[in-house]
Parts: C-alpha cells; structure tokens; sequence
C-alpha cells in the first residue's frame, strides 16, 4: 500500500547517488538492528527470538558490528547465548549422524533483518509505483541515479505501459551513460593511454557493480541518513 511518508522519503532519496530503493530498504534494516541491540537486548523474550535464528545473517551480523549499530556489549550478550546454544545443540547431538548434527545447528527461523527489509521493500515498492503517476514525482526520480536491476524487476509488475515506458527511458539513459563510463575506464587504463588522468569514471565499475546487482551496504553511518 502506498504510504506517504514513504513518498516522501523516496523524494529524498532521489536526489542522492544510486538506488533510491536500495537506501529506504537498509536503512530500515539497519534501524531495526540498532533499535533491537539498544532497546531490547536485555528482554530475555527478545533474546529468544534472536536465538531462534541464531542472530542475523551474515550480511546483517557484520554490518551491526562494522557500523557500531551497537555497542560492544549488545553484541557479546547475544553472542553469549548463541554460543551456549551451539555447545548445548553439539552435547545433546554430538552422537547423531553429520547429517543430522548439521541440520540441529541450523537456525530455527530467518534472519529479522532481511524480514524488515522485506517488508520494507513491498511498501517502497507499492509507494514508488503510486508516485510515479505524479508528475512532480517524476520530475525528482528523472535525477535519480536510476533502480538497481532487482528493483527495477520488482517494480515492473507494478507499473501501467506509460509508468513502465518511463522508468525504462530512464533507466536506459543511466545505463548508456554509466557504459560510457565504463569504456572511458577501460581505455584510460590501457598503457597506451597511461598519461590521460583517470576521472569520475575512476569508480564506475562500483557503481556498475551497484546497478547490477544493488547497493553496497552502508559502509558508514552517515549513508544510512
């Protein structure tokens, strides 16, 4: 359903560099991990649940910890827990056969995160595709950077022949210039051409990596805001 602090907050995100979707999606994550290590790591009932999916998945585990979305101890007190789990799971399962052993240290439930963000990403995406038939909306998303490729799939289904017709245009328009970059790159590092300075295409192989395949994680604070 579309939601209109969501719309605006896309607004936003369309003036910066890359995904607008990407940015709402992680930031959300990465509030709900903040908000979870800060407010409830001392609710046994919340430590529970965290247990249960032994904490967060990899992508989140290391994102919490490399942000500082918590303080140290938030981290140790649930890692705690996870490693008594795990010792627990081995003296009770150590006889069984490896593959039963393995399937007794699996997490019970998904990572929380990746449900936020999930969640996240159903109401970004409805808002976007209600956005989209303003005309002032898509006046800022034309200065946007464009989708990353598994948002723009997602958005697709969502969006009537004029809104598809746009948000393609556009997405091609980025992409054209995005290869050119590319290319730009690509010759400038041939030693033939070693003397010419490598500018702003100097990083548009991240930037590709991002449209392909979506936004690198925040790799600080400030680009969650």
């Amino acid at each position: 359903m579309a939601d209109a602090q969501t719309i605006y907050e896309l607004r936003a995100a369309c003036g910066k560099p890359g995904c607008p979707v990407c940015a709402l999606v992680q930031r959300a994550g990465a509030k709900y991990i903040e908000g979870t290590f800060n407010e409830s790591m001392l609710d046994p009932g919340i430590r529970a649940k965290l247990v249960e999916s032994l904490g967060f998945c990899y992508e989140h585990t290391w994102q919490s910890i490399d942000l500082k979305l918590s303080e140290a101890l938030g981290h140790a007190i649930l890692y705690q827990d996870l490693v008594r789990k795990t010792l627990r799971t081995i003296s009770e399962k150590g006889k069984a056969s490896g593959e039963q052993l393995a399937a007794a240290l699996e997490a019970e439930k998904s990572c929380p995160a990746c449900g936020i963000e999930e969640e996240t990403l159903e109401r970004v995406t409805d808002s976007l595709a209600a956005a989209l038939k303003k005309d002032d909306f898509v006046e800022e998303f034309q200065r946007s950077g464009g989708l990353c490729v598994p948002h723009l799939k997602r958005l697709l289904p969502h969006l009537d022949e004029k809104r598809q017709k746009l948000v393609l245009a556009h997405q091609c328009k980025r992409m054209e210039s995005l290869k050119n970059e590319l290319a730009e790159f690509i010759r400038k590092s041939d030693y033939r051409f070693r003397d010419e300075v490598i500018g702003a295409e100097g990083d548009s192989y991240k930037r590709a990596a991002d449209l392909v395949k979506g936004k690198h994680r925040a790799e600080n604070k400030k680009d969650l805001k």
